[in-house]
């Protein structure tokens, strides 16, 4: 005996292109073997991710059944016949509303013609010495009550056929809609064989993936500046699409970044052969060397990774993550972006105005906080807000619990940085040995009524070889830094008043052997 039955869907888990559909229900079996028939999933399951759980049952066998549903002929010939009778009466309204439009049209101008003819006699009439201003008064009053009167039936016989235009183009549609060979339906099943000992009711749990979903993270953060300290609110929500057929409905949504379908191999192991030779005469009169531009590799702040909003992947940190959400949620499938609130929190940050001449101009608002949320904040877009409102967005990039997070809240107007740099080289003549020199000049304006504390950040090389010197020009370099980090990021603290300028001079040295090639 076969038994159908409806599993009300209960929990969706989205993965990065997929979704896990969980269904759960009572069931009322026999004791003993039965066949169960679930009803109502959607065409795109997945046949082999098909699971079933049966509590205090046994689930034997479980499979995906597809059947054809087409729609009887006889109905379709029955609703062509009659909309097509009604279709053929709005075209023979329309037909009549159009023709009353054109008649009334034609006498607007016939009128316009009379009146012209009125105003012609007046002036050749009057010329002649023959004015009759009584007749001609009453022509023009008979002439402008005739076009009121016909403008009005004009304007009311347009909007007539503006509507049966309308309703006719929506019986046609209908008709089409209708008439159309309808396509088939697809059932889709799961055929269920169960045993039970002693029967009675019991809980049935269906699980089954579906393609058509995925997501991506989310943010927005809200910098709101302080006397006694900044804070930073940041909201983190999930962007979700699903067009899988059937609409999830009041359900617990989770989300996760785990890849259950990535099939993973261990790497071959092949041989390595190291082998040691003497240098060559070029090799030991000449150190080759390259300038290179590298990224500081670290984690937090200025950690890098792709573009978090370039699909198919997304920013986990390599463990997989599990998000869900606070309430049931109902997503329908139809395509579109729907977003669902994840957590939030708020931390204390520090925030400071910086300049990178090098880069830009423009001053930014930076502002430094530590990731005090219930989970790691995935790399995805942010949208950035202050206390005027939103100022535009960033990328956020990865970032494990109690990491420190950077973000940049917009420019100030009122502040701008300008640089000039110049270089020069001294050449030894017995020893060969290079030296270029970069002098940097940056003046620094503050237009606004306010003053303001700057950091102002440039760079200089850094040597990784010995026959290669780099050395801070003190001289040259005023006001003293506050920092020269091992990177080569020379930090400048400033005090600007307001509506002045200040200029900060900074210099370095490059010096290498004549044996040095590459530079």
């Amino acid at each position: 005996m076969r038994t159908s039955i409806l599993l009300p869907l209960v929990k969706v888990t989205v993965l990065e292109d997929r979704a896990l559909i969980e269904r759960t229900g009572e069931v009322t079996l026999p004791p003993g073997p039965c066949r169960l028939a679930v009803d109502g999933l959607p065409a795109v399951a997945v046949d082999r991710s098909l699971q079933a759980k049966l509590s205090g049952g046994v689930v034997t066998q479980a499979s995906l059944r597809r059947s054809m549903r087409a729609v009887l002929p006889e109905a379709l010939r029955e609703h062509a016949t009659e909309l097509a009778r009604r279709a053929f009466e709005r075209e023979q309204e329309l037909e009549r509303a159009q023709a009353e439009v054109g008649r009334l049209e034609t006498r607007r101008d016939l009128l316009g013609a009379a009146r012209t003819e009125v105003f012609r006699a007046i002036s050749e009439r009057t010329g002649a010495g023959e004015a009759d201003p009584t007749r001609w008064k009453e022509q023009l009053e008979t002439l402008r009550k005739e076009q009121a009167a016909t403008d009005d039936t004009l304007w009311q016989a347009r909007r007539s056929a503006a509507r049966l235009q309308r309703q006719h183009e929506q019986e046609t549609r209908e008709v089409l809609a209708r008439t159309a060979p309808a396509e088939p339906t697809v059932d889709v099943r799961a055929e269920l064989d169960v045993s039970h000992a002693t029967g009675g009711p019991v809980t049935l749990t269906l699980t089954y993936l579906v393609p058509c979903a995925a997501w991506r993270p989310a943010y927005r953060a809200a910098l709101s500046l302080a006397d006694e300290g900044s804070t930073v609110a940041l909201e983190c929500e999930a962007v979700v699409w699903q067009n899988t057929g059937e609409a999830w409905k009041d359900v617990t949504l989770a989300f996760s970044t785990a890849r259950p379908t990535l099939g993973a191999t261990p790497p071959r192991l092949e041989e390595d052969w190291l082998s040691l030779r003497d240098k060559t005469v070029r090799e030991k009169q000449v150190v080759e060397v390259s300038v290179r531009e590298e990224s500081i590799q670290t984690t937090g702040e200025a950690g890098t990774s792709k573009a978090a909003d370039a699909l198919p992947g997304m920013d986990d940190g390599g463990a997989p993550v599990t998000l869900s959400t606070p309430h049931k949620v109902t997503v329908p499938s139809d395509g579109e972006a729907h977003r669902v609130a994840l957590f939030a929190f708020t931390a204390p940050a520090t925030s400071e105005l910086v300049a990178c001449p090098e880069q830009s101009p423009l001053v930014h608002r930076v502002a430094r906080f530590d990731n005090t949320g219930p989970t790691v904040l995935m790399a995805g877009p942010v949208d950035l807000v202050r206390s005027k409102g939103y100022v535009g967005r960033a990328q956020l990039k990865f970032a494990g619990r109690g990491e420190r997070v950077k973000l940049g809240f917009g420019s100030e107007d009122s502040l701008r940085v300008s640089r000039q740099a110049e270089s020069s080289e001294e050449v030894a003549r017995i020893t060969s040995r290079r030296t270029n020199t970069e002098r940097v000049k940056l003046f620094v304006s503050n237009m606004g009524a306010m003053p303001a504390n700057l950091v102002v950040e440039e760079r200089m090389p850094v040597s990784e070889v010995e026959a290669v010197e780099v050395a801070l020009l003190k001289d040259a370099t005023k006001p003293a830094p506050t920092k020269v980090s091992d990177d080569g990021i020379v930090r400048f603290e400033l005090n600007v008043p307001p509506r002045s300028r200040q200029t900060v001079s900074f210099g370095f040295t490059v010096a290498r052997s004549g044996k040095v090639s590459g530079l």
